[in-house]
């Protein structure tokens, strides 16, 4: 396993001089991530995973559409409309990252109030050549566990759905043939008719790096892409966790295209200080969450 690389700073310009000493070749890209303290034993966890709410994906999924169709209609995908979800703040087994810094230190220090904890700044070396698009195959065959429930006494169900996984984690042909994956490819073939009848059951205890459709004026301002999750091939209830024990996760174990995580800490004291900058930078709220109801936010607060 890789050691994740930890490194604590109290100055912005700190963060730059960690960048400078990160080299990476024409394979690889570096992604970010912020978030406003430091989870520990469930950080870069899906918001899909905390308080329970996995056992209720398929309400989720759908009852956001049921009340808000009108929202979904040019997404053709259940990842399309997983994006959507996740845009607004609903849980989903996506986790957002950006390749803009500013963006993302913005998500780690922009918004707080309480300068008592530490915010973290995740920085991923990525392989360029393992990202998907949000019309592969793939990231099909993952994005539709959310329409799966999580238990079910006729075998469609993620809990039914990982057993004949790690079953047949070797026998394609075999795990193809259960009622679980049936099931499964049904939901598939909803959004692309054409699927062949063949899913590797691997790739659904796996996480994907995925460029989205840029439908939003979110995703584009944020360069925002995807982290989509499959199934703890450990445990249908928890997360993958990407770091644990300050070890990035073993690819031979779970496919990722993750090549290294480097993690800063912000430390509190310097936060207030630090987002003052990055306002003089030009960071702002409304570059940030660029539609009318969040401008509107940021104008009320500000000019008051």
């Amino acid at each position: 396993m890789r050691k994740v690389e930890t490194i604590y700073i109290e100055k912005l310009s700190e963060i730059f001089d960690c960048l400078s000493k990160i080299e990476i070749d024409d394979s690889s890209i570096l992604a970010y991530r912020g978030e406003k303290e430091d989870y520990k034993n469930t950080e870069l966890c899906p918001f899909i995973y905390r308080d329970n709410y996995l056992e209720n994906e398929d309400k989720i999924f759908r009852e956001s559409q049921r009340f808000n169709n009108q929202e979904f209609f040019e997404d053709r995908t259940a990842f399309d409309k997983l994006s959507r979800i996740q845009h607004y703040s609903a849980p989903t087994r996506l986790l957002d990252i950006s390749e803009d810094l500013m963006s993302s230190l913005y998500f780690a220090i922009g918004e707080t109030k309480d300068f008592t904890k530490d915010a973290v700044l995740y920085i991923f070396e990525i392989e360029e050549n393992k990202i998907k698009y949000y019309d592969s195959d793939v990231v099909s065959v993952i994005s539709n566990l959310a329409k799966i429930p999580f238990k079910n006494q006729n075998q469609k169900s993620k809990e039914k759905l990982l057993e004949k996984i790690i079953k047949y984690k070797k026998d394609i042909k075999k795990f193809n043939k259960t009622k679980s994956s049936k099931f499964l490819r049904h939901e598939i073939r909803e959004e692309k008719p054409q699927f062949e009848p063949i899913i590797n059951p691997e790739h659904l205890i796996s996480i994907q790096c995925v460029r989205p459709k840029l439908t939003s004026g979110r995703i584009k301002s944020q360069k925002g892409f995807f982290l989509l999750f499959g199934l703890n091939p450990d445990d249908v209830k928890k997360p993958i966790q990407l770091i644990s024990n300050d070890e990035l996760l073993d690819n031979d174990k779970i496919k990722h295209p993750i090549k290294k995580i480097h993690k800063i800490i912000i430390k509190a004291c310097s936060i207030e200080n630090m987002k003052k900058n990055l306002e003089k930078s030009g960071i702002k709220k409304p570059f940030i969450y660029p539609e009318i109801d969040k401008i509107s936010e940021y104008l009320t607060e500000k000019l008051k």
